[in-house]
């Protein structure tokens, strides 16, 4: 049997289909949302924070390792509230990911003690802003914090990964630019989407959005609205966990609708598994691969030496100092 636990994320909307029904969400665990922005394989952190802020007033206390029953409820309530941000169980290496705005895990290193599984290096955060601080300046707040509490130490390195190269297929690209190339990449709105045979169907009015659904029509969907190739290949590589180059030689924004099953699954103890299809239970749509070539003309290629922006960690207390 095929285990299935869809997770999603999304530019500017999370959305979730349960039994075809439409549920709106405005953030998820894996990052925050913003409207579309150009994107690849480098971390945030490359680019100098415009207001340097800190936090007011920053609690934080070590906690068990997880257990898998943290939100029995199924719902994990928001980190970031106006004024407010709070972790009720994170561990160390994923406010590091935060504090550097790294959008996949392999643009981060840190010791192994600073990972979920570790007895250490869990902790509940409860901090304020400070008046004038929003959402995106929360990065070099939590950066702040953990060079203040846990005398954290970092360096970048640019470091050659094995990953894939985004080209047009041979096959010849199924493509075509945006219609509406001034699309100012507004979100998804509810009535921006409906269903017909089974598919998914986009209006006008409907921004670029990434989604997973299940029940009889299973499977994820990436949505472009005047979008480049260098964010689809963003989007890949946050679907493939492995870097993404665009190298289509394609400029401009393109709409695109790619219909597909993912080929990781998060499992129940957090890790990722490979999807297979099975004949007493096939894939409802062709594996992300075989999707973008026969849907898009695009294909990935396999190469070793995509140029990816690492922050590593050199060395943090295991314990914060006090509140």
């Amino acid at each position: 049997m095929r285990k299935e636990i869809w997770k999603c994320a999304s530019h500017e909307v999370g959305v979730r289909y349960v039994s075809l029904a439409l549920l709106m969400a405005t953030g998820l665990i894996s990052g925050s949302l913003s409207s579309v922005a150009q994107a690849d394989n480098t971390s945030d952190s490359s680019q100098p924070a415009k207001r340097d802020y800190r936090f007011e007033v920053a609690s934080i206390r070590p906690v068990g390792p997880p257990t898998g029953h943290e939100y029995p409820s199924g719902v994990i309530p928001p980190s970031y509230t106006p004024g407010r941000y709070r972790q009720e169980k994170i561990y160390l290496g994923a406010l590091a990911a935060e504090a550097f705005g790294v959008k996949h895990r392999y643009q981060i290193e840190y010791p192994s003690w600073m990972s979920s599984s570790s007895t250490y290096g869990n902790f509940a955060v409860n901090a304020t802003l400070p008046e004038g601080a929003t959402k995106a300046d929360l990065p070099i707040m939590i950066r702040h914090l953990l060079e203040d509490r846990f005398a954290l130490k970092y360096h970048h390195e640019t470091k050659q990964m094995s990953g894939y190269e985004l080209v047009v297929a041979k096959s010849g690209l199924k493509l075509a630019k945006s219609a509406t190339p001034d699309f100012d990449g507004a979100a998804l709105s509810g009535r921006g989407i409906e269903f017909k045979d089974g598919a998914p169907v986009f209006a006008k009015e409907a921004g670029s959005v990434e989604m997973c659904f299940s029940g009889v029509t299973g499977g994820c969907v990436l949505h472009g609205r005047n979008r480049m190739m260098q964010n689809l290949a963003a989007d890949l590589a946050g679907r493939l966990h492995t870097p993404v180059r665009d190298a289509t030689g394609l400029e401009g924004g393109y709409d695109y609708t790619v219909i597909f099953t993912d080929e990781f699954v998060m499992t129940l103890s957090g890790v990722l598994a490979p999807v297979t299809d099975t004949p007493d239970e096939p894939l409802a749509h062709p594996l992300l691969h075989e999707a973008l070539k026969e849907q898009l003309g695009l294909e990935l290629r396999p190469v070793k030496n995509v140029p990816v922006d690492v922050v590593i960690i050199d060395s943090a207390n295991k314990e914060p100092t006090e509140n």
